[in-house]
C-alpha cells in the first residue's frame, strides 16, 4: 500500500501531540521557583553570594590536600566549585603525572627505595610568605605517610619538587614556612629509631628513640625563566634539630617580632607541653651527619638557650601565632593564649624549672600566659581574620561556631550550625593580613538528609559562612570527592600569577628548556643499538611523526613538544596497550619511555580533546617480531589502476577548490583584524600568531602537493593537499576566534 506524503505529515502531527503531553510552559519567575522548592528569601541570598555569574572571577583560590589520596584540590571562594586536582604524592593520570619520564623520575627520587610511593597523607599545607604575607608563588606539603615533603608551582599548579626525609619515618603532615620562605619548617610525629635499626622499647626508649624538626633551606634560583619560579628546597644547607622521643602535633612559625621562634604541640608520658624553639640560634651550631642529614643535637640546643618547653594543662589540638606574631594560641576546650614577648623574655633569662627525667628547660605556663577563655566541649580549630584580635573557635561537639577576642579573652558572638565543626580556613587567615568576609568549616562527618548516596563511603564536606557582619550566616555546603580533608589555605586571586602557556619546549617540573625540545621540521628518530628516541611535535590536529617503526625488545622513548600557542590547547598521548599517558599543555615538552615488549600495530593518539579535527591526532607504532626480516612477507609499493590515479586527481582537484575557499575566509577574516588594530590586544595577537605560525607550516605542503601534482602522482599529491588543508584549518580557526575575542573587546563586553 502507497503512503502519501499527506498521510506521513499527519501522522508526525499526531504523535508530536501525543509525546508533547501539556501545553508548553512560560519561563519560571524567581517566585515560582522559591515556591516549587520551598526556598526562604534567606536561601534564595545565599545562593546569590555564592553565584559566580557568567564572566565572573572567584575571589579567593582554595587549596586542600585529600588527606591519604596523595593529591590536592584547588577550589574557588566564594563559588566553591572545583578547579583542579592536582598531582603531589602520588600519580594522577589526567595530567600525565607519575606516569611521564619527568615527574616519574622526580617521584623515584623522592623515594628511599628508589620505587613510586601511590598514595600520601597531606593534610595541612602552607603557602610561601614574603614579610609574612602571601606572596603567589609557591605551596608546601609534607607527607605524613611516607615522610616526604614538597613543592608545588603556584604558576602552574604543578609539583616542582618532593624530598624524602632521611631520618624520619613518621612525619606530621603539616608544613609551615618562616616569614620570608627561608626554611620550610616540617616535624616528626611519632618518635622512632635514626639508624634503621630495631630497638628495645621498654630499656631503649628514651635513649635510642628520637624526635626532630625540621628546617629544610628555601633559596630562590638565580635563574630566570618565563615559565615561573625556579627556587629549589636544598637539602645540603637544611638541618634537623634533634628532639628527646616526643609526639609531635601541629606546630606554627613566628612573625615580625616572633621572627626565628617556632612553636608547636608535643606530648610525652601523658604530659602535653608547647615547644619553642628559637632556630635562628641553632645557625652556626656543631652539626653531625646522620644519614646523610645534617643534625643539631637536642643538647647542644639546650645549651645554646635556642629551646624550651612550656607545659600546658591538656593536649593542645593546635597551636597557632596570631596574624601579627604577638601570641600564640593553644586551642583546648579552654582556649589559652600565650605572649611570645613573655616567652622571648623567659628564655632570655633563662627563667625554667627544669624536667629532672629529660633534662629540659621548662617555662612556667602563668608566667608567659595572656589569658584563658572556657569555650565549651571538643573545641577543634581557630582562625584569624582582618579585624583586630578577632579570632574564630569551632566546637565539635556542640554544633558551634564562636567569635572571640584573643586580646580581651572575651566572646564576641556564637552561630549554631546543623553539624559537628571541625578545621577553619579564613582566607590570607595564616599570613598577616588576613581577610574577613569568609570562613570555611569542615564537615568530617557528612550526614545530611538530602545528600545523595553513593554507597558506604562519602565525600569531605566543607561549609562557607559569611562573617563580613555581626551576624554569621551559613551560605553553602561543598562536597570533596576523593579527599579526606583536614586543613586548608586560601589566596586572594590576584597574588597568583598563573601562566596560559609555556615558552616551547620548557620541561614543566624544572621550569627550564628541555634538552628534547623539539620544533616544527627537525623531527625525528634516532635508533642506537636497542633503543629508540622519538622526538616529535603535536599541534592540531596532527601528530609527527605518524609512523614509528621498531624492533620487538626495543627501548623506546616518544619525546614530544606541544607547538600550540593558543589558550587552553592541550594534548593527550597515549599508546595503545602500553600503559602510558602524558598530558602536553602549550608549549610543554615531556618524555614516555617502556619496553616495546609486543610485537603488531599500536596506534597512538592524542587522548584531549583539542579542535574539530581531534580525531585525526593518530599515528602508528609498528613493532616488527623478533627475527623479522625485511622482504618476508609480500611488500613494496602498490601500484595504482588507472581508475584508480583518475579518482585521485578528482579528489586532489576538489580539494584545491576547498582550499581556495577556505583561503577567502582567512583573507577575509585577516582584513578585519588588520583593519581593527589586532595587534594592540595581547590575547588577541596571540592566537593571530598562533594562526600564523600554523600557515608558515602550510608552506611544505603546498611545495609537495604541486610537486607530486606536475609528476602525475595524484594519490601523493591529494594527501599532501589534505595535509595543507588541515594547516588551513587550524590558521582559520584561530584567526576566527581572534576575530571574536576582538570583537567582545571592541564592544566592551570584556
Amino acid at each position: 500500500m502507497l503512503i502519501t506524503k499527506r498521510f506521513l505529515v499527519l501522522s508526525l502531527v499526531f504523535l508530536l501531540v501525543a509525546v508533547a503531553g501539556e501545553p508548553v510552559k512560560a519561563q519560571k519567575t524567581l517566585n515560582d521557583v522559591k515556591k516549587e522548592r520551598g526556598l526562604t528569601d534567606a536561601d534564595v541570598l545565599a545562593a546569590v553570594k555564592t553565584f559566580m555569574p557568567r564572566g565572573g572571577r572567584d575571589v579567593y583560590l582554595g587549596v586542600v590536600g585529600t588527606g591519604n589520596s596523595g593529591t590536592m584540590i584547588v577550589y574557588g571562594i566564594p563559588s566553591m566549585r572545583i578547579y583542579k586536582y592536582v598531582g603531589v604524592f602520588s600519580p594522577e593520570p589526567w595530567q600525565g603525572y607519575g606516569f611521564d619520564d619527568e615527574s616519574s623520575l622526580m617521584l623515584k627520587k623522592s623515594s628511599l627505595d628508589d620505587k613510586i610511593d601511590t598514595y600520601g597523607d597531606m593534610r595541612y599545607p602552607a603557602l610561601s610568605e614574603t614579610n609574612g604575607k602571601y606572596d603567589g608563588k609557591r605551596l608546601f606539603f609534607s607527607d605524613g605517610a611516607n615522610s616526604r615533603i614538597a613543592m608545588v608551582g603556584l604558576e602552574d599548579f604543578e609539583t616542582k619538587q618532593i624530598l624524602s626525609h632521611p631520618l624520619f619515618t613518621s612525619t606530621y603532615p603539616e608544613a609551615a614556612v618562616t616569614q620570608n620562605t627561608e626554611y620550610v619548617i616540617q616535624t616528626s610525629q611519632f618518635p622512632s629509631t635514626w639508624d634503621g635499626k630495631s630497638a628495645d622499647v621498654s630499656f631503649d626508649y628514651d635513649k635510642k628513640f628520637h624526635s626532630g624538626v625540621t628546617f629544610w633551606k628555601f633559596e630562590e634560583s638565580n635563574k630566570v625563566s618565563k615559565a615561573g619560579h625556579l627556587g629549589r628546597i636544598l637539602k645540603e644547607k637544611s638541618f634537623t634539630l634533634e628532639l628527646p622521643p616526643f609526639t609531635l602535633g601541629y606546630f606554627d612559625a613566628g612573625k615580625f617580632g616572633s621572627d626565628g621562634l617556632v612553636v608547636g604541640s608535643a606530648e610525652k608520658n601523658q604530659k602535653h607541653y608547647v615547644y619553642v624553639i628559637d632556630y635562628k640560634k641553632l645557625l652556626g651550631l656543631k652539626t653531625s651527619v646522620i644519614n646523610g642529614a645534617t643534625v643539631v643535637s637536642f643538647r647542644d640546643a639546650v645549651n645554646a638557650n635556642a629551646i624550651a618547653m612550656i607545659q600546658i594543662p591538656a593536649r593542645a589540638r593546635m597551636v597557632k601565632v596570631t596574624p601579627k606574631g604577638k601570641y600564640f594560641v593553644v586551642v583546648s576546650d579552654t582556649l589559652l593564649v600565650v605572649d611570645l614577648n613573655k616567652v622571648k623574655a623567659a628564655m632570655a633569662n633563662k627563667a625554667y624549672t627544669v624536667n629532672k627525667a629529660a633534662d629540659i628547660p621548662v617555662i612556667e605556663v602563668k608566667s608567659v600566659s595572656h589569658g584563658t577563655l572556657p569555650l565549651g566541649k571538643g573545641v577543634m580549630d581557630v582562625a584569624f581574620e582582618y579585624r583586630p584580635n578577632t579570632a574564630y573557635a569551632s566546637l565539635f561537639n556542640e554544633n558551634k561556631i564562636v567569635r572571640w577576642n584573643y586580646k580581651t579573652m572575651k566572646k564576641e558572638g556564637e552561630l549554631t550550625l546543623d553539624f559537628k565543626p571541625g578545621q577553619l580556613l579564613v582566607p590570607q587567615g595564616m599570613s598577616a593580613s588576613p581577610h574577613s568576609n569568609y570562613l570555611a568549616v569542615v564537615d568530617k562527618e557528612g550526614i545530611y538528609k538530602n545528600f545523595l548516596g553513593t554507597g558506604p563511603v562519602r565525600p569531605s564536606f566543607q561549609h562557607l559562612i559569611d562573617i563580613s557582619s555581626d551576624k554569621m550566616t551559613d551560605l553553602y555546603t561543598m562536597s570533596l570527592p576523593q579527599c579526606n580533608m583536614y586543613g586548608s589555605v586560601a589566596i586572594a586571586r590576584t597574588l597568583v600569577k598563573p601562566i596560559i602557556r609555556y615558552p616551547t619546549g620548557t620541561n614543566s617540573r624544572t621550569g627550564e628548556i628541555s634538552r628534547y625540545k623539539t620544533v616544527a621540521g627537525k623531527e625525528k628518530i634516532e635508533r642506537k643499538g636497542n633503543r629508540v628516541h622519538i622526538f616529535g611535535t603535536m599541534i592540531r590536529s596532527h601528530i609527527t611523526p605518524e609512523i614509528v617503526e621498531v624492533n620487538q625488545g626495543d627501548v623506546v622513548t616518544f619525546h614530544l613538544t606541544n607547538l600550540e600557542l593558543a589558550e587552553d590547547e592541550t594534548h593527550g598521548f597515549t599508546v595503545d596497550t602500553y600503559g602510558k599517558n602524558g598530558s602536553y599543555e602549550p608549549g610543554k615538552t615531556a618524555s614516555l619511555t617502556f619496553v616495546a615488549d609486543r610485537a603488531g600495530a599500536f596506534p597512538y593518539y592524542c587522548t584531549e580533546f583539542c579542535s574539530a579535527l581531534h580525531l585525526e591526532m593518530e599515528g602508528i607504532l609498528m613493532v616488527k617480531p623478533k627475527n623479522y626480516k625485511e622482504g618476508s612477507a609480500i611488500g613494496g609499493e602498490i601500484e595504482l589502476t588507472r581508475a584508480q590515479l583518475l579518482g585521485y586527481k578528482k579528489n586532489y582537484e576538489d580539494k584545491l577548490i576547498v582550499i581556495a575557499q577556505t583561503q577567502d575566509v582567512i583573507n577575509s577574516v585577516v582584513t578585519w583584524l588588520k583593519e581593527n588594530h589586532y595587534e594592540k590586544y595581547t590575547s588577541v595577537k596571540a592566537l593571530v600568531v598562533d594562526a600564523v605560525a600554523q600557515l608558515n607550516k602550510a608552506v611544505v605542503a603546498k611545495q609537495n602537493y604541486e610537486k607530486y601534482a606536475k609528476a602525475g602522482k595524484w594519490k601523493e599529491a591529494f594527501l599532501w593537499a589534505e595535509q595543507y588543508f588541515q594547516y588551513q584549518v587550524k590558521a582559520a580557526d584561530s584567526g576566527l576566534r581572534a576575530k571574536k575575542l576582538l570583537k567582545e573587546k571592541l564592544e566592551g563586553t570584556n
